[in-house]
């Protein structure tokens, strides 16, 4: 299970005194360096504002800098240059069907939606494309549009399901992620003037007689350091997906691990729990696979499984039954694994079993594109991984399958593959077969949308010609392929998992952070994965965190420039900043 950052014994919200001495002060200091916390960093100090940056890790980017950093964008410039012009009613019956499935009504006036998630979908619409416009305009993103990649859901109620997608862009042209977008930022940033401090973790905040907040305290090291905010605090810190008492309390245990930055360990919700908020959206998350034991080995370089790769595969339960579709995209295809079977006490599909045959091995290997195969678990051919199996025979494969749960009793409870696994995985094979020969899968659909297409079209277009020896331009399904009747077979062990939580206190429009009476807490902000979501059970669509983070950043520095300065104290603001 993941490790959790040890809370402070010092209250986390503190009163300063009329003569308090700071660190620093800046009219704005934001917690967190990844794209929530940059854009918004960036877009205040392109309003005038001077900012301070505080980072816990000794590197910026935290998780923004392990993705491939896409970004949905609705109304986006590219989009409207095409003539593709989408109402905001659409997009936010779009997002209200699938993130509140059992709460949307067409023709409820939020759609069904919650109006606090209604709210901040109708400004993330209104504010995307300019928001993504300005950054271009500081050089603070390059980015190239994807016209073609299709929504991650197939219904009725998205009326123009491509065109919202735009990816970064090199200084060569290229597509490139995250960590390159992160980069240009940070240089971005540099050159307005922000200061960052990496190494710094906060742990508190300061609150005046008025109830405003006025600063941060946090730790660089073993020393205490207290930093004056004049206009406000914006949290941008990311969730918690590596504190294990939170992922037990809040998720029921659910989660075996996640690829967001190791330093995502839920440091506002003390401080929220402090202040008396209230925690939403906090049994919800941003759901992935993750490679079991890569994820029990506490791997910082884990990155989930995006696409689970190859056409000659299929994935079992413990029981040798196939379970789900293959090829539906991550977030719901997570959802399977946590199938509660009631007669028999057990989530029967909480661990995942990979099985492919060699043409599959040899052709759909990791090819280092981390953008279009993020998380594949199939290793290049000539190279081996720890957590890759090869078994001569279904029976073989089988035994290595337990062999490895083994290993690991404490965290495999309830997952024993059946007596007869084996012959039920033989037979699971054959019917798959079947469904491949006549290119429909009958029991779950598989390669019937228009992602699940397009994802296996660009998995084929990476391959060269001479990688599949009996072809694959004339299969009805591209998804869909027999396996060999002949070993060896290879498999992998999936677990749930997530990119990272979406839980936390709620925000308005404005993202100013709300108490438990839907008041603004003054000079408190949130944006990103420390505050609670407008999504829903869903994710939404590719770049479906990057595209609102960097809206959400822009519209909360606007409010944040209208902010008055607040004093420390009732009279007159005696503190003093060291020099």
């Amino acid at each position: 299970m993941s490790a959790s950052t040890p809370q402070s014994s010092e209250p986390a919200v503190l009163r300063p005194a009329d003569d308090q001495t700071w660190d620093a002060e800046a009219d704005v200091v934001v917690i967190g360096t990844g794209v929530a916390g940059d854009t918004t960093a960036t877009h205040c100090a392109d309003l005038g504002s001077s900012v301070i940056m505080l980072e816990k890790s000794v590197a910026p980017g935290g998780t923004s800098a392990k993705s491939g950093g896409g970004m949905m964008v609705p109304n986006n410039s590219y989009q409207r240059a095409l003539g593709d012009v989408e109402t905001k009613e659409d997009f936010i019956a779009f997002l209200a069907r699938v993130g509140r499935p059992l709460l949307y009504s067409a023709t409820d006036p939020t759609f069904g939606l919650p109006q606090w998630e209604y709210d901040l979908i109708e400004a993330y619409f209104d504010h995307a494309g300019d928001a993504l416009a300005r950054l271009e305009e500081l050089g603070a993103l390059r980015v190239m549009h994807i016209a073609g990649w299709p929504s991650y859901s197939d219904v009725p109620e998205d009326r123009m399901p491509r065109g919202r997608y735009v990816v970064p862009q090199d200084d060569a042209g290229e597509m490139s992620n995250g960590r390159n977008a992160i980069e240009r930022m940070m240089r971005t940033l540099d050159r307005l003037g922000v200061e960052v401090r990496l190494g710094f973790r906060v742990d508190g905040v300061y609150l005046n007689d008025a109830g405003e907040v006025v600063g941060v305290r946090g730790h660089d090291g073993t020393d205490s350091r207290s930093i004056r905010a004049r206009k406000a605090v914006v949290f941008a810190s990311g969730g918690f997906t590596h504190n294990t008492p939170y992922t037990r309390e809040y998720m029921n245990g659910r989660i075996v691990g996640g690829c967001a930055a190791v330093t995502n360990t839920g440091d506002f919700l003390p401080i929220a729990k402090s202040l008396g908020l209230p925690l939403h959206q906090m049994d919800e998350a941003f759901w992935a696979p993750v490679v079991w034991e890569q994820a029990l080995a506490h791997d910082p370089s884990l990155i989930a499984n995006f696409n689970c790769a190859g056409d000659s595969m299929l994935v079992v339960n413990k029981y040798g039954h196939r379970i789900a579709n293959e090829k539906v995209t991550y977030h719901d295809r997570t959802r399977s694994h946590f199938l509660w079977d009631p007669t028999l006490v057990e989530y029967p599909n909480f661990l995942q079993f990979v099985v492919m045959d060699k043409r599959c091995r040899d052709r759909y290997g990791y090819d280092g594109f981390i953008d279009l195969t993020a998380g594949n678990f199939i290793p290049r051919v000539g190279e081996t991984s720890p957590y890759f199996l090869e078994g001569e025979t279904l029976e073989e494969l089988a035994e290595r399958f337990t062999e490895r749960l083994a290993l690991h009793p404490d965290d495999a409870v309830g997952t024993r593959l059946a007596d007869d696994f084996a012959a039920t995985l033989r037979a699971s094979i054959e019917r798959f077969n079947v469904f491949a020969r006549q290119g429909r899968d009958d029991d779950f659909h598989r390669g019937q949308t228009a992602i699940e297409q397009f994802f296996m079209g660009l998995d084929n277009q990476l391959r060269p010609a001479d990688a599949d020896p009996d072809g694959a331009s004339d299969q009805l399904d591209p998804t869909l392929h027999p396996l060999s009747d002949e070993g060896p077979y290879y498999g992998i062990i999936l677990a749930p998992g997530v990119l990272d939580t979406k839980g936390g206190p709620k925000v308005n429009a404005t993202l100013q952070v709300l108490d438990g009476d839907g008041r603004p807490v003054p000079g408190l902000y949130g944006v990103g994965n420390c505050v609670a979501s407008a999504s829903g059970q869903a994710y939404w669509s590719a770049g479906c965190t990057w595209g609102p983070y960097l809206t959400f950043g822009y519209i909360a520095a606007q409010s944040i420039a209208a902010e008055p300065d607040k004093q420390i104290g009732t009279g007159r603001d005696s503190s003093r900043v060291l020099a």
